[in-house]
C-alpha cells in the first residue's frame, strides 16, 4: 500500500482557543550564567495549560535553564511564525507539522545532539523517527506523538435512529446516508465540519490510490480533475440535505472544543486521534454520562483504509538560537520524562517512546484509553507509517479549495464538475511557481 499520507497538505493541527500570541520574552543569557530560551506552540486552551505546567516541571528540575513561551490559534501562530522567520527572530524552539521543508533553512538538525547523548533516541524505533521529520538524511524534529485521521461518532444518535454504529470498511455512501437519516430523524446535524476539506479530499482520493502531489513539487500527482467529483458531490450532498452546517454556520466553530458533537448537535466528528481528548472531555464535562467513540474514516467499496499513522507534529530547534543545548535538554525532557508526559497524557499523540508510551497506557483514562485502541485498530488493518510532505505550496491550494470552492459548491453556485476543474487549474497554475 503506498504511504497515502504522503499526499496529504498537513499534519494534524488540534483544536485552537486562544485567539492570539500569548506572552513571551526574549531569550537570552542572565547574570547568574542561567540561560533562557524560547518555546511557541498553537492548540487548544488545554494543551496550552498541560504544556505550561510541564515547562514549569522542566524549570524544576533544570533550574539553569528558564523558558518562556507564547501560545496561540492555529492562524496566529504561522502568521507570527512568518513574521519571524522574515526577521530572523525565530523561538529556541517552535511547533511544526507536515510543511516544515517550508522552513528547512530555519532549523537546526538534530543529529549532533542525538550522537552525543543529549537527546536519547533509544528507546524508540527506527520507524517513528522516520514518520517524524528526516530530511535529506538529517534528523531535523522530535515528534510530539503519533496519530491517525478518524471520526468521532455518538452511538446513542445511530442506537436513535436504528443504523448500526460504524465499522472499519464502512463506505462513503453508509457515512452519508447516516448523516442525511440523523439529521432528518433527530434535528441534529449527522456531521460536524470537515476541519479540512482539501486534506478529506486527497484521504477520499488516496483509497483509490490517486496521489494529489507529485513528489516533484512543480507537478500534481493526477491529470484528471473529474477523480475529485464524487467527493464535491457528497460535500454539496452534505450541506444541502441539512446534514452537515453551511458556510455561515461553521464560522461559529472555531476549535475541536466548540465542535457540534461536543453540545449533542452532531452525530459525528472529523478529527485526527489525538483531537479526541479534547473533544470527549470536554462532552463529558456537560453531560457526565456522554460516551463517544472512534472509528476510522469512510472507503470505496474495495478501497483501501483511510488512514497510515503519521506524527502529529514535531518540535524544532531554531537556527536563530543562542542556546541550542538548552533547547535540546528541553527536547530530550519533553519525549523522555514519565513524570512530563503523565501531565501530557498523550495530547498532542501517543508518545513515539516506549516507556513513556507504556506508562501511559497503563494510566489511561476510558477517554485517553479508545485513542490507543484506534490506533491499535488501524494497526490491525494494516496502516502503516508515513512521513507526512506536502507541497511548498500546499496552503495557496488548501485556502483556494477550503474557502471560495467548497463555500460556493455548497451554496449551488458552481458544480461539482465545476469546482474539481477549478481547484485542478488552481492547483496547477500554483505549483509551477516552485
Amino acid at each position: 500500500m503506498k504511504n497515502m499520507f504522503k499526499l496529504l497538505m498537513g499534519m494534524v493541527l488540534a483544536g485552537t482557543m486562544a485567539l492570539g500570541l500569548t506572552a513571551c520574552g526574549d531569550s537570552g543569557a542572565a547574570d547568574d550564567g542561567t540561560v533562557e530560551i524560547s518555546i511557541a506552540w498553537w492548540g487548544s486552551q488545554h494543551r496550552h495549560d498541560i504544556t505550561s505546567e510541564v515547562i514549569a516541571l522542566f524549570m524544576e528540575q533544570h533550574p539553569d535553564i528558564n523558558v518562556v513561551y507564547e501560545f496561540a490559534d492555529g492562524s496566529g501562530y504561522w502568521n507570527s511564525l512568518d513574521t519571524r522567520t522574515a526577521a530572523n527572530d525565530v523561538w529556541d524552539i517552535f511547533q511544526l507539522g507536515s510543511n516544515y521543508p517550508v522552513y528547512i533553512d530555519h532549523i537546526v538538525p538534530l543529529n549532533d545532539f542525538i550522537s552525543s547523548g543529549l537527546i536519547d533516541i533509544s528507546r524508540t524505533t527506527q520507524d517513528f523517527i522516520d514518520i517524524t521529520t528526516t530530511h535529506n538524511g538529517d534528523i531535523v524534529g522530535i515528534s510530539n506523538g503519533v496519530n491517525a485521521w478518524g471520526l468521532a461518532y455518538d452511538p446513542a444518535m445511530f442506537d436513535a435512529v436504528g443504523l448500526p454504529h460504524p465499522t472499519p470498511g464502512w463506505t462513503w455512501a453508509e457515512f452519508e446516508h447516516a448523516a442525511i437519516t440523523i439529521a432528518n430523524q433527530l434535528g441534529h446535524w449527522g456531521m460536524g465540519i470537515f476541519t479540512n476539506d482539501a486534506i478529506t479530499m486527497t484521504q477520499f482520493m488516496a483509497q483509490m490510490d490517486i496521489d494529489f502531489w507529485h513528489e516533484d513539487p512543480r507537478q500534481l500527482g493526477f491529470s484528471d480533475p473529474s477523480v475529485m467529483v464524487p467527493y464535491f458531490e457528497m460535500r454539496r450532498n452534505m450541506v444541502q440535505g441539512g446534514a452537515m452546517p453551511d458556510p455561515g454556520e461553521a464560522m461559529g466553530i472555531t476549535d475541536i472544543e466548540g465542535d457540534p458533537l461536543v453540545f449533542g448537535n452532531s452525530a459525528m466528528a472529523y478529527l485526527a486521534s489525538n483531537q479526541f481528548i479534547a473533544l470527549a472531555n470536554a462532552a463529558t464535562a456537560l453531560d457526565p454520562n456522554r460516551q463517544l467513540a472512534m472509528t476510522v474514516l469512510p472507503t470505496h467499496p474495495g478501497g483501501q483504509i483511510a488512514s497510515d499513522i503519521v506524527s502529529s507534529q514535531m518540535f524544532a530547534i531554531s537556527q536563530n538560537s543562542q542556546h541550542p543545548e538548552a533547547a535540546a535538554t528541553f527536547l530530550n525532557f519533553w519525549v523522555n520524562s514519565v513524570e512530563a508526559n503523565e501531565i501530557l497524557q498523550g495530547e498532542r499523540g501517543i508518545p513515539i517512546m516506549e516507556h513513556v508510551r507504556e506508562t501511559l497506557r497503563g494510566q489511561a483514562t476510558d477517554i485517553i484509553a479508545e485513542t490507543y485502541t484506534f490506533i491499535d485498530m488501524l494497526g490491525d488493518l494494516g496502516g502503516g507509517t508515513a512521513n507526512v510532505l506536502g507541497n511548498p505550496r500546499q496552503a495557496e491550494v488548501e485556502d483556494f479549495l477550503n474557502g471560495s470552492v467548497v463555500d460556493r459548491l455548497v451554496l449551488g453556485m458552481i458544480t461539482p464538475e465545476e469546482a474539481a476543474q477549478e481547484v485542478f487549474e488552481f492547483a496547477l497554475q500554483v505549483v509551477s511557481f516552485n
